[in-house]
Parts: C-alpha cells; sequence; structure tokens
C-alpha cells in the first residue's frame, strides 16, 4: 500500500528530522508508532497523509510510493492538537463537515452522525460548540469527525491523550473495529497501554531512525530499555510536615449557561502538600481549578488563600502567588520566542528569575529552542514551555492541568522527580491528570470529582481499593489502568 525507502526530511531552518527511514505498510495492518519527543513521529505521520510535502515548507528526499500508482489513498488524520482541528459552531456541524464536503446526500450524513456519534458515547454534545468541551471531550469529537469519512488509512496523532480510561475503551473498541473490517490504522503514540495489544505491528523510532519494527510483543522490552515507559519509584502516603491551610474551598458551585458544572464542593489543601485532582472527561476538573486563579468565578461559595478571601483580587494579583499551566499549552502563548514566553509572567509581577531560569531550562531540556518561536514547536515541547513558564514565576501554589500529555518517558520521570523535590523545598502542588500511574507516583492526595461532585478525598492506596469508585466509573483499578500486559 505505501512504501518508502532512504526518506529524509527537514523543516525550513532545522536540521534533519528523518534520517533515512524505510518502511513499508501493507493492506490490512494496524501499526502503532512510540518514541520520544522529537524523534520524528509526527512528521513521519504528516508523509503519510500529504502535509509534507503539500502543506509543510521544508527538503524532503527519498523514495515514497503509495497504491503503486502515486496516488494517495483516502487518508484520515486526527491531529494532536485537536484545537487546531475543530472551527464548527456545533459538534454535529463539526463532525458533518467532512461528510458535506464528499457530497453525500442529506440522509446518509445523518445516519453517519448517528452512528459515530453513538458508538463514542457523544450524543449528548451534539448541539454544543466544541469550544465549550473538555479536552478529553474534544478529543472525541475530533475522532468522530473523521472516522464517520471511512478512510482506508487513519493516521491518530496520541489519540489516548486527554482521554479518560472510558473515553480509551471506546476509541481502542473502535480501532479494533474498523481495523478488522479492513481499514489500516496507524497509532502515534507516547502513552503505552493495552491498546498495543490489538496491533499488528510496533515501530520504535529515535533521532529521526526506526531503531525497532516488529512485533507487539516484542517491543515492550526495546520501550522500557529506552524509557519510554516510565520507571517511577514508589511512593509512601504520606502527610505535609505544615498542617496549615493554603487553599481552603467551602461549598463552591459553578454554572455556565444555566448548566451546573460544580456542585457544593469543599476540601482543604495544606501547605507543602501534592494533591491530585482525578475524574472522569466532563467531572469539572478544569472548571474547578480555575476559580482558584480567577479565570472562572464561582457562582455560590467562598475561596480562601492563606486565609484571606480570594474573591474580588484580580487575575493578574493572584498570579504572584498561585501558577496554572494551563491544559493546552497553546492558550498561554503570546510571546515571539520561548525565552521571552518562559520569563513573561516572572517579569509582569517583577520576580528576580536569573538562577530559576537556567534551573528550569535545563530541567525542560529547553536550552536549545530558546530562540524559536513557541507556537512553531511540537506539541511535546511546547507542552514543556508552558510548564517552565509556570515554575519560573516561583509561585506558592503550582497547579498542572494534564501536565504528561504529549510527553514520553523520559519526561514523565524527571517531572515526577522534579515535582517530589520541589515538594521537599516545601512547594504546593495540585496535579490534574487521567494518568493515575503518573498520579501514584507523585500524589500525597487524591480528590475524585464526578458529575460535579466531590465523592472521595484520601490517600491514593485506600482509593485505589474502593469498590464503589470504580463501579461508578470514577477512577479504574491499577492494574487496568497499567494496561500494557502480554
Amino acid at each position: 500500500m505505501i512504501r518508502m525507502k532512504n526518506i529524509r526530511y527537514r523543516y525550513p531552518g532545522t536540521g534533519w528530522v528523518l534520517k533515512g527511514i524505510d518502511l513499508s505498510i501493507q493492506r490490512r495492518e494496524y501499526i502503532t508508532v512510540f518514541g520520544s519527543n522529537g524523534s520524528g513521529k509526527s512528521t513521519l505521520g504528516y508523509i503519510l497523509n500529504g502535509l509534507i510535502p503539500h502543506f509543510f515548507n521544508g527538503t524532503l528526499e527519498g523514495y515514497l510510493a503509495i497504491n503503486d500508482a502515486g496516488a494517495f489513498p483516502v487518508v484520515g488524520t486526527v491531529l494532536q492538537n485537536t484545537d487546531a482541528q475543530l472551527f464548527n459552531s456545533t459538534v454535529e456541524n463539526e463532525i458533518a463537515f467532512g461528510l458535506e464536503s464528499l457530497g453525500l446526500p442529506e440522509s446518509e450524513i445523518e445516519r453517519r452522525i448517528k452512528e459515530i456519534s453513538e458508538r463514542l458515547h457523544i450524543t449528548d454534545l451534539l448541539g454544543q460548540s466544541p469550544m465549550d468541551l473538555s479536552g478529553g471531550e474534544k478529543r472525541m469529537v475530533a475522532i468522530a469527525s473523521v472516522l464517520c469519512l471511512r478512510p482506508s488509512l487513519l493516521i491518530l496523532d496520541e489519540p489516548y491523550s486527554n482521554l479518560d480510561w472510558h473515553g480509551i475503551r471506546q476509541v481502542r473498541s473502535v480501532l479494533r473495529e474498523i481495523h478488522e473490517q479492513g481499514t489500516n490504522v496507524l497509532v502515534i503514540e507516547q502513552r503505552v497501554g493495552g491498546f498495543l495489544r490489538d496491533a499488528t505491528r510496533c515501530i520504535v523510532t529515535e533521532h529521526g531512525k526506526i531503531i525497532f519494527n516488529g512485533s507487539p510483543e516484542d517491543s515492550y522490552e526495546i520501550l522500557r530499555r529506552n524509557h519510554l515507559v516510565p520507571n517511577y519509584p514508589k511512593r509512601c502516603d504520606s502527610i505535609p510536615a505544615c498542617n496549615d491551610p493554603l487553599l481552603s474551598v467551602r461549598n463552591l458551585s459553578f454554572r455556565s449557561q444555566k448548566k451546573e458544572i460544580l456542585k457544593n464542593i469543599s476540601f482543604e489543601i495544606k501547605n507543602g502538600e501534592t494533591v491530585a485532582v482525578i475524574g472522569k472527561n466532563g467531572a469539572g476538573k478544569t472548571s474547578l481549578v480555575k476559580q482558584f486563579n480567577g479565570l472562572l468565578r464561582p457562582t455560590d461559595g467562598d475561596l480562601f488563600f492563606q486565609g484571606e478571601k480570594i474573591k474580588g483580587k484580580a487575575t493578574s494579583q493572584l498570579a504572584t502567588d498561585i501558577g496554572l499551566c494551563f491544559q493546552n499549552p497553546n492558550d498561554q502563548f503570546f510571546k515571539d520566542n520561548v525565552k521571552d514566553e518562559i520569563l513573561a509572567g516572572a517579569r509582569a509581577i517583577g520576580k528576580n528569575t536569573d538562577h530559576a531560569f537556567h534551573t528550569i531550562c535545563n530541567i525542560f531540556h529547553l536550552d536549545s529552542i530558546l530562540d524559536k518561536s513557541p507556537y512553531r514547536l511540537s506539541e511535546g515541547e511546547k507542552k514543556r514551555v508552558a510548564l517552565a513558564s509556570v515554575f519560573v514565576m516561583q509561585p506558592k501554589l503550582v497547579i498542572l492541568d494534564e501536565p504528561t500529555v504529549g510527553q514520553d518517558g523520559r519526561f514523565r520521570e524527571a517531572l515526577a522527580s522534579l515535582l517530589d523535590e520541589l515538594r521537599t523545598q516545601g512547594l504546593t502542588i495540585l496535579i490534574v491528570t487521567h494518568d493515575l500511574e503518573f498520579a501514584r507516583a507523585t500524589a500525597d492526595r487524591w480528590i475524585v470529582l464526578h458529575d460535579g461532585r466531590l465523592i472521595a478525598d484520601g490517600y491514593p492506596r485506600e482509593l485505589c481499593r474502593d469498590e464503589y469508585l470504580v463501579r461508578i466509573g470514577a477512577m479504574i483499578r491499577p492494574e487496568e489502568d497499567a494496561g500494557l500486559i502480554f
């Protein structure tokens, strides 16, 4: 179906991103592609779907044959950044857009929208704007808008990022089904999970080259050896040395467009704690943490930081002590280069950051890209820049919304070590995540949200054994989340 021989590619003004790729894709294959950040995974996908060379400039060399006739098959692509893919007024219009472009009759369009929305359990989202959805819900909509086109080759760039365990199961089931029906599937991922067992072949890239091309069963040792599967140290349950509350949430409720998002939530975060907020997509996690720095304001209830009410304080004033790294880093950027982007917040609040800047850049491996535009980076690099811009401000409370999305196992290990070090220095950290393995490795305590309510608050070890939480779908058993069992 597709043959590549000695494919080399570089973007304008960069070195070679792909350095001699030899690859053949036959019909009815299900291929997974893993690799570290910057190893060329997404670039490989852009060549397969024609974005390179027809959209991206740069230099492409080597031999590429498709269908042995030079004609591209019908290729569907789900991008890594879903916000770059969603632009219609409603979810229904988003799914219909591609179908209308194919000139399908209205009855067929309606039938396919109904079919795919039911299969992915997003029927209740059809009338909503994609921009009002959670990150995981946006991901499901992007997948639906491509799947309904029934491509002969489906490329998904990190389809499981931002998804909870229910979403992962749904997408995994659909991909397995369409592959069995004859569609070629190529999944580019950072997160290794049970979906690898569905694949017929696994590819691992490193520094622009393929270092493994074989059976999924034989790939795990390569993935672990290259730290693409993170190896976190075991963590013991603990409580911070200081028991004074830093943040207090009392009977907080929040409504948006007449929809009740958060319902009577109360808890405290103590000085020096690392707390993870977990729950399904749409549970209200991001809406909750945006209350803490004034990006959203509660409809009812009160918030206190260091004993003082947050109500009435400007976001810029709160940013001095409360740093929030957004789920989508593109929402956080506004400078022309990475260095200015990292320093923007600290400069705005008048903090001296010379030592912290160099330390953070080293930890996040950003020294080589300081002069680049943040908008021209890979999604993984963008996430690291966004994280660095928050840490360099040295706030008292750091809020990280889905910090492991788009990050390889090496970075997740490094981030876990960094958070542990900062915790010993007394920093208070709040992590919003679907990555329960990372949450177990970093958090002293978990807060579980479900349908806008706080339903559990306690040690991770105890909550993981709570059958009620598993039964209602508020979380998943650790052994299921680990996922990769051959």
